[in-house]
């Protein structure tokens, strides 16, 4: 989850990661928490945001 991986998301961010755990995996879901996470860190924002997701979304396909 979020805390465990202490990184802060938007609600909107929050959801669309939940819709693409849904429709993917729970596994699937934490990776994209961690890649996110160094997205946002590198545009030196304070927390995921909806573009972070799609961006890590779009750069990692999910095999299954």
């Amino acid at each position: 989850s979020c805390e465990e991986e202490d990184v802060e998301m938007t609600e909107d961010a929050f959801s669309v990661l939940t819709r693409i755990g849904l429709e993917t995996s729970l596994r699937y879901a934490m990776q994209l928490i961690s890649a996110a996470s160094l997205v946002a860190r590198r545009r030196k924002g304070g927390e995921v945001q909806v573009e972070d997701i799609k961006r890590v979304y779009s750069l990692f396909l999910d095999e299954s």
